[in-house]
């Protein structure tokens, strides 16, 4: 078989939709799709690619990204750092492709957009986790035995199916049956194929709207030679973007109706920044996160920020150490009082100032010491004989064992 025909074969191949489903998530096909009300189809493939869905993901996956995980035992003492092969698997190397943030990226996009993400955990024969690694959502499929024990079908290769037990799949889902989250896109169908329809409104009036479109009307009839010359002259001169808002000219008698609707009486932009403020309410991401600045100003963004983190945000991350700690721990480390903590703390968004504001109160009254605050903010503890562990009280900033004491120090006696 010679080079060119090898080529030609493969060519013709690519052209092919692939009949593996495989195939069809790595070249990013639609793998089910349904009716909207707006008649559009819409898949999550469609709607990943509606920009306020694809920006409030975005936003939410990237701030999960950026959060570290840390391993962590509880002690008599407070909290210690547990090393190990674990910590690092999620701190750094789920598995040998991918990064910790590009793992927890690719499970928010899942969980996001169809209700659930899956990893498969693999072990050795020595049941250490070695590796992490996820799958797509639309492949895997939960069910339950006849002794009613849950188990995980995974369509593979070939359109065979590989069966894991519950504690060999990390499985993060949105709200649901509780064994099972509801997609994203079944539930938002109706208001994400309006969104679509107005883009692909808007598109169509800039490639084919011509400003000054109507009803052409003449007094005899056309011949059909002078018709199709009518129709191919007016594309040409004002159809299309490029020829917008230009001078229409008529010949012999020719009279033009202009019919178009323009599109703030259609309220072609309310709709669209509306269903965009719909898609930021179902996802729960603040408008202005996604560059939605119509009624932000600089107080109520901080504001929403903090609502961001604590409601947007936050629940997402207690989900995962809920359930980094379900399927990974072994019975004797949770006992131990090992768990999985997402460090947010290095992510507030809080304005400077009232960082600055809420440390020293907490600082003059006792409550936290230098050291807790330096944990707060990811930095290296103060040695404890230089004071760091010591808690202080408003006034002269004197040890709180010694806010009692009548001689206490830098003051002078006051009994005789």
């Amino acid at each position: 078989m010679s080079l060119l025909t090898r080529f030609k074969r493969a060519l013709s191949a690519l052209r092919e939709e692939p009949r593996d489903p495989i195939e069809r998530w790595l070249m990013g096909l639609p793998m089910f799709k349904a009716l909207s009300q707006a008649g559009i189809e819409i898949g999550e493939s469609d709607a990943v690619k509606i920009m306020a869905v694809y920006a409030c993901i975005r936003v939410i996956a990237s701030e999960i990204a950026a959060t570290p995980v840390q391993f962590l035992r509880n002690t008599p003492t407070g909290k210690e750092r547990v090393p190990g092969r674990l910590a690092t698997l999620l701190r750094y190397e789920p598995n040998p492709e991918m990064t910790a943030s590009d793992f927890k990226r690719t499970m928010t996009l899942n969980l996001e957009l169809w209700g659930n993400a899956y990893a498969e955990i693999v072990r050795n024969r020595s049941g250490e986790i070695t590796s992490i690694w996820p799958i797509p959502a639309w492949r895997v499929t939960k069910k339950r035995d006849e002794k009613k024990n849950l188990y995980y079908s995974v369509m593979v290769e070939g359109g065979t199916a590989a069966t894991l037990k519950d504690s060999q799949m990390l499985h993060l889902r949105a709200m649901g049956s509780g064994i099972v989250g509801m997609s994203f896109v079944a539930l938002a169908r109706d208001a994400l194929g309006l969104a679509l329809a107005a883009e692909v409104y808007g598109s169509n009036f800039f490639k084919n709207g011509a400003m000054a479109s109507g009803i052409a009307t003449y007094p005899r009839a056309l011949s059909q030679e002078a018709l199709d010359n009518f129709k191919t002259s007016f594309r040409e001169s004002y159809e299309g973007l490029t020829n917008a808002q230009r001078i229409m000219f008529l010949e012999e008698g020719l009279k033009f109706q202009q019919l178009t609707i323009p599109n703030n009486a259609a309220q072609f932009l309310e709709t669209r920044t509306y269903q965009m403020l719909e898609v930021c309410r179902f996802f729960g991401v603040p408008p202005h996160k996604i560059a939605i600045l119509d009624r932000a100003t600089f107080s109520n963004i901080e504001h929403q920020s903090m609502e961001f983190d604590q409601q947007c945000i936050q629940p997402r991350i207690i989900q995962w150490e809920e359930e980094l700690r379900r399927v990974l721990l072994t019975k004797a480390e949770k006992e131990s009082g090992c768990f999985f903590k997402f460090n947010l703390n290095s992510r507030w968004r809080v304005a400077l100032a009232t960082k600055t504001a809420y440390y020293t109160s907490m600082r003059q009254n006792g409550i936290l010491n230098a050291n807790e605050i330096r944990e707060l903010e990811d930095m290296n503890p103060i040695p404890a004989e230089d004071g760091g562990d010591d808690y202080l009280i408003n006034g002269n900033m004197i040890p709180i064992t010694a806010a009692g004491r009548q001689d206490a120090p830098g003051q002078k006696g006051g009994g005789e």
